[in-house]
C-alpha cells in the first residue's frame, strides 16, 4: 500500500489528538479495525501496531525520526499493514500489547510497537527506535515473516499462551493476610530513599496512591513512621522541579533521584490524586503549604485544563498537557535569572533567585538530538536550604511570602510558547478530578471546589447512558471508568449530601457486575464478545493511576457502609478475596485496595438531622474530618431512602449529629465543638 505524496492518510478523520498527530505521515496508518486486519490477510503482509499517546515526548522523537521520513514510510507501506492507536481512547489494546513487549524486553513505554499476525496474535515487540535501527528491524521482520512462517505462529503462540495466562486468577485465594500492614512497612522500608524522600531510585515517580494510604493510616510505631515517610516525600516533590508552583500541579516524574528534573508532561491523572493527597495531608498534618499546593493545582485544572464543545458548553477536563514546546522540553517553565529579574522588583527578583536555587546555565542539545531543559533553569527550593534563608528559620513563612509573586509570573509566562494540550475528555480520569475537587472543597470550605465538584458530577452523570457507561462519546467504558467514577461519585456524595449521586453510583456498580465480573470474584477490563481482542485481560495492581478493579473494591464498600446492602458487600469481598495473594507479594502496588481495606476496618457514619444554618455548620463540620471511611448522612432529603443507617432516624428534626460505628452511636452532638469531641473519642 502507498500513501500520496503531500495527501493526508486514514486518520485525518480520526477524533483522537494522537491519531491527528499523525494524519500527515507519509505512512498509510488507519485505525483500529477489523477491515485493517483483513487487509493484512488479503495482502499477506504482517500488521504493525504502534501506540502511544499525544503527550509522547519520545512517540513525538520517532515520529519525526521515523514516520515523517519518506523512505522510511515507503519501507512500512510495502512490507505492513501499519495501524495507529491512541492508547488513552484504546486501553484495552494497550494493556495486551504493555504485556507482551515487558515479557519479551523486561521494560515497557512509549512509543510501543508490535508486530503481530493476522489475527493479532504478537511476535514481535519494542518500544523507541531510531531511523536507521527502525528500517533494518522492519525489513528483518518482514523477511522471518515471508520466509519462516511456522517461526513466526510459534513465537506468536508461545506469546499469546503467556499473554492468556497473566489474565486468570491470580492463584490461590484466601483472606487478605492479617499481617498486610506489616509486610506494607517491610516493603516501604526496602525501598525508601532517605536523602531524597521518595521510593526507588531513577527515574522517581509520584507515589500517589501510596502518600494517602500513609497519611491516612493511624497507629503507633510503623504506621506514625510511614506517615512521616508520606510528609517527606509530600515535601520533598513540592519543593522541587517537578511541581510547577508559578503555573500549579505537577509534572509526569522526576527524571533523576533529586525530583530536580522532570519529564515536563502534565498529566490529568497525576494532579487529580496529587489535590487529593495534598489536601487531606495538609488537613491532617496541619500542614497549610500543602493546602496551598493542592489549592493551586485545582485552580491550575480551572484555568488551563477546562473543555468544552463547539456550542460552548463545558465537558471536562483535558486529559494532559505535552512536554514539549517549540524552545524545546521545558523551556515554558523554566526561570532564568534574567527571566526573574525582568517579570519582578529588583529585590523579589534576588530573593527568588536565591530561594529556588536558580543559577545561569546554556541550552543544549541531548544524545536525541532535541533541546534537553536547563537543568539550573527549573525552580529547586529544597536544594536552597529553606530555612537558612527564611527570617527567622520559618520556612513555611517563607514559601508563603512567594504567593504574592505567582499571578506576576504566570502573566510573564503567558507570552512563551504552550505545550500542546490533549483535549479527550475520558471518564476515568474526570472521575479522578471528581474525587479532588470534592476532598478539596470538604478540607477548605471553598466555594470554587463545591461548584467544581457540582459542576462535574453533572457533565460525568451524561456519560451513563441508556446503553452503558461510556469511555467517551463513541467508546465503551473500561474497568477504570467504572472504578474511577464510583470513587469520584462517592467522594462527591460525601462533600455535597446529594442522594442522586449515590443513585447513580449504584447504577454504575452494578453494571460493572453485570458486564466485568469473573467468575471468581474478580472482575475483567473489558466486557465479553471482543472478537478483535486476543484477550479478555484483568488488572492485578496499580499503576499511573488506581487500579479500576481497587477503584471498584472501594467504591462497593462506600455503598455498602452507606446503604447496607449486602451486594456491595458481596462484591467488595470478591474482589478482596482474588487480590490477596498480589497484596501479599506486593503490598505498595495495590495501595488504592489497601484504601479500600483501611476504610472497611474504620467505617463511621454520622448522622446529621434537621435544616438551616445549625445543620449546615454541623454537616461542615462532620465533612471536615479526615478520618478514613467516614461518611456523612443528612437526614433530609434522603426520608424515603431504604439505606439501614437511617433506620429508627428518619423523623428526626432538631439539628443534631449521630456519630455511629456499626449500630451503635454515641449521644447526639448539637454543636461543632461537640461533634469533633464524638468524632475524636470514637
Amino acid at each position: 500500500m502507498s500513501q500520496p505524496a503531500g495527501a493526508p492518510n486514514a486518520l485525518i478523520h480520526a477524533q483522537s489528538p494522537y491519531l491527528q498527530q499523525h494524519a500527515h505521515n507519509p505512512v498509510a496508518w488507519v485505525e483500529w479495525s477489523g477491515a485493517a486486519f483483513a487487509e493484512a490477510r488479503r495482502r499477506d503482509v504482517p500488521v504493525l501496531v504502534s501506540i502511544g499517546y499525544s503527550t509522547c515526548h519520545w512517540c513525538h522523537v520517532m515520529a519525526h525520526e521515523c514516520f515523517e521520513d519518506a523512505e522510511t514510510a515507503a519501507l512500512m507501506n510495502a512490507l505492513f499493514v501499519n495501524i495507529k492507536v491512541d492508547r488513552e481512547e484504546h486501553p484495552e489494546v494497550d494493556e495486551i500489547y504493555m504485556d507482551a513487549v515487558q515479557a519479551l524486553t523486561g521494560h515497557g513505554g512509549w512509543p510501543l510497537n508490535a508486530v503481530v499476525d493476522h489475527d493479532g496474535r504478537p511476535f514481535f515487540a519494542g518500544t523507541y527506535f531510531p531511523r536507521e535501527q527502525w528500517r533494518s528491524l522492519v525489513q528483518q521482520l518482514s523477511d522471518v515473516w515471508q520466509r519462516d512462517r511456522p517461526r513466526v505462529h510459534a513465537t506468536a503462540q508461545r506469546l499469546t499462551d503467556h499473554l492468556l495466562l497473566m489474565a486468570e486468577s491470580t492463584g490461590d485465594q484466601a483472606a487478605l493476610p492479617g499481617d498486610v500492614w506489616e509486610r506494607l512497612d517491610a516493603s516501604l522500608e526496602r525501598t525508601w530513599d532517605g536523602a531524597d524522600p521518595g521510593f526507588s531510585g531513577r527515574p522517581k515517580f509520584p507515589p500517589s496512591q501510596l502518600l494517602e494510604v500513609l497519611v491516612r493510616r493511624a497507629g503507633d510505631g510503623a504506621a506514625q513512621d510511614g506517615r512521616r515517610m508520606g510528609e517527606a516525600v509530600l515535601e520533598a516533590m513540592q519543593d522541587a522541579g517537578i511541581h510547577d508552583r508559578v503555573g500549579g500541579g505537577f509534572h509526569r516524574y522526576s527524571v533523576e533521584e533529586t525530583w530536580r528534573v522532570p519529564h515536563f508532561e502534565k498529566m490529568l491523572y497525576d494532579n487529580a490524586q496529587l489535590i487529593g493527597d495534598y489536601a487531606v495531608a495538609g488537613a491532617l498534618l496541619g500542614r497549610a503549604d500543602f493546602t496551598r499546593t493542592a489549592t493551586n493545582a485545582a485552580d491550575y485544572l480551572l484555568r488551563d485544563m477546562r473543555v468544552y464543545d463547539d456550542g460552548g458548553a463545558f465537558v471536562g477536563y483535558a486529559s494532559a498537557e505535552d512536554a514539549d514546546d517549540p524552545g524545546g522540553e521545558g523551556s515554558f517553565y523554566a526561570w532564568s535569572p534574567d527571566q526573574l529579574r525582568a517579570a519582578l522588583p529588583a529585590d523579589a527578583a534576588e530573593a527568588l533567585i536565591a530561594a529556588w536555587d536558580v543559577a545561569p546555565g546554556v541550552a543544549h542539545r541531548g544524545p536525541s538530538g532535541h533541546m534537553e531543559p536547563v537543568t539550573s533553569h527549573i525552580p529547586q527550593p529544597r536544594r536552597a536550604a529553606l530555612a537558612e534563608l527564611a527570617p527567622g528559620g520559618d520556612a513555611q513563612a517563607l514559601r508563603a511570602s512567594w504567593e504574592r509573586w505567582l499571578p506576576t509570573l504566570r502573566e510573564a509566562r503567558s507570552s512563551r510558547p504552550r505545550p500542546g494540550r490533549d483535549d479527550k475528555v475520558l471518564t476515568d480520569l474526570n472521575g479522578l478530578a471528581l474525587r479532588a475537587f470534592a476532598l478539596l472543597a470538604r478540607h477548605t470550605g471553598e466555594a470554587r471546589f463545591v461548584a467544581a465538584a457540582r459542576e462535574l458530577a453533572e457533565v460525568l452523570s451524561r456519560r451513563v447512558t441508556a446503553a452503558g457507561l461510556v469511555r467517551m462519546p463513541g467508546r465503551p467504558a473500561f474497568v477504570t471508568d467504572y472504578g474511577h467514577l464510583l470513587m469520584g461519585l462517592t467522594d462527591a456524595y460525601g462533600l455535597l449530601g446529594d442522594p442522586g449521586l449515590v443513585a447513580l453510583a449504584e447504577r454504575v456498580a452494578a453494571e460493572a457486575i453485570e458486564r466485568l465480573a469473573a467468575p471468581d470474584g474478580g472482575f475483567y477490563t473489558t466486557p465479553a464478545g471482543r472478537g478483535d481482542l486476543i484477550r479478555r485481560s484483568r488488572e492485578h495492581t496499580d499503576n499511573a493511576y488506581p487500579s479500576g478493579l481497587h477503584g471498584l473494591a472501594v467504591g462497593f464498600g462506600r455503598l455498602f457502609a452507606l446503604t447496607g446492602d449486602e451486594r456491595w458487600r458481596v462484591a467488595q469481598d470478591g474482589i478482596l478475596t482474588v487480590q490477596a495473594p498480589i497484596v501479599a507479594q506486593a503490598p505498595t502496588a495495590c495501595a488504592t485496595l489497601l484504601l479500600a481495606w483501611l476504610e472497611r476496618t474504620s467505617t463511621m457514619t454520622v448522622v446529621v438531622a434537621g435544616q438551616g444554618e445549625a445543620t449546615d455548620a454541623l454537616l461542615a463540620t462532620a465533612r471536615a474530618s479526615t478520618r478514613a471511611g467516614l461518611q456523612v448522612v443528612p437526614v433530609a432529603g434522603h426520608e424515603g431512602l431504604p439505606w439501614s443507617i437511617l433506620d429508627g432516624r428518619r423523623e428526626l428534626s432538631a439539628p443534631e449529629a449521630l456519630v455511629c460505628i456499626g449500630d451503635a452511636c454515641l449521644l447526639p452532638a448539637r454543636t461543632p465543638d461537640e461533634l469533633r469531641e464524638r468524632l475524636a473519642s470514637a
